[in-house]
């Protein structure tokens, strides 16, 4: 398998992923007996804590998270890298990209680009809910005020390296062949 996904992107982005879910996983469980009832629920766009909740949603927000991590890797793996190129293409929707007309080196070139796509939002969405839950705790433990400013710099990357391969696909499918 690690073979396989290796020709598309290094596995160190899954695994990185993973490690950074257990990671935090261990830190909010060991925190969880000391932090009040009471913690921060939700942050407004400055970082700054604007609704208050129990402390079981910490449980929730880590289950959740392994799950979007685990779901996004079997799609990636069994949907992009497993299957042949063409077959790929049934679950790419790109309005303005016509499959029919698509070669087989534009669709193996897309596949790639997806599958690179998705491990990197995935990597993306590991480091976010590690920030937030990280920021949860030290916010409701008083060591913090909050995520900090660099929490919306992760976001607007994220959106920015979705958007490049994005736009790295439609160049391929335009291209002449």
């Amino acid at each position: 398998m690690w073979k396989k996904i290796n020709t598309y992107y290094s596995p160190f982005v899954d695994v990185l992923s993973f490690i950074l879910l257990i990671l935090t996983a261990i830190y909010v469980l060991f925190q969880y007996g000391q932090l009040p009832d009471e913690i921060p629920r939700h942050f407004n766009a400055s970082g700054e804590p604007d609704a208050w909740g129990g402390k079981g949603l910490l449980v929730g927000l880590l289950i959740l998270y392994g799950f979007i991590l685990i779901l996004v890797f079997v799609l990636n793996y069994f949907f992009f890298i497993k299957r042949d190129a063409k077959e790929t293409m049934h679950f790419v929707n790109f309005p303005a990209i016509k499959k029919d007309g698509l070669t087989e080196e534009q669709m193996q070139l897309i596949k790639q680009k997806m599958v690179r796509m998705m491990a990197m939002i995935n990597l993306f969405v590991s480091i976010m809910f590690s920030w937030i839950l990280y920021g949860m705790v030290q916010t409701a433990m008083g060591h913090a005020d909050g995520l900090s400013s660099g929490f919306m710099f992760l976001i607007i990357l994220m959106l920015g390296v979705t958007f490049y391969y994005v736009w790295k696909v439609y160049r391929i499918s335009k291209r002449k062949t």
